[in-house]
């Protein structure tokens, strides 16, 4: 069971930290597998169906001759994020509203700033970076993607934690 320090201490792996060369489905299953392994409950994260099913669904693009890239990446470890409190329509509109202003890679790396800060502040019960007036839509919905998803995780790690210690 990964601890409250391996939460404050998550890095989630930026755009340019993906392999530059493109993957095949398994390696990229593995890859996802491995960047969020703090985050799994045992269910897998990523499987090739449904890394099949989020093509056919329109919520990656299909790979080039069964190859997959940085964008795919960045997609997956997000959708494998988000998918647990918000459905994969919710999320197809995020996308396309975060990507009319945004590059993938700007709002993947976006996305992964947030979600450390927020997994810092929930674990170590430190309030969360506030809205400001200043803050576009854009900014406004990733944190608060970031915040939802920090705190369920928060409840969570703590229902895990009291039951182990109960055994």
């Amino acid at each position: 069971m990964p601890t409250r320090e391996d939460f404050i201490n998550f890095h989630c792996p930026r755009y340019e930290e993906f392999p530059s060369l493109e993957l095949y489905a398994e390696q990229v299953i593995s890859l996802v597998r491995e960047y969020l392994s703090i985050f799994s409950d045992g269910t897998p994260l990523l499987t090739s169906n449904m890394i099949n099913n989020y093509v056919k669904q329109k919520i990656v693009k299909p790979p080039v001759n069964k190859k997959y890239d940085r964008v795919h990446l960045s997609y997956f470890v997000a959708v494998c994020l988000m998918k647990g409190f918000m459905n994969i329509s919710e999320l197809c509109s995020g996308f396309e509203l975060l990507l009319g202003k945004y590059t993938v890679k700007d709002v993947y790396n976006i996305f992964c700033d947030e979600l450390e800060s927020a997994l810092r502040c929930a674990f170590i019960g430190t309030p969360f970076r506030p809205i400001s007036k200043d803050d576009s839509d854009e900014i406004v919905i990733i944190r608060s993607m970031c915040t939802s998803f920090a705190n369920l995780t928060l409840v969570h790690f703590m229902i895990e934690e009291k039951q182990a210690s109960k055994s």
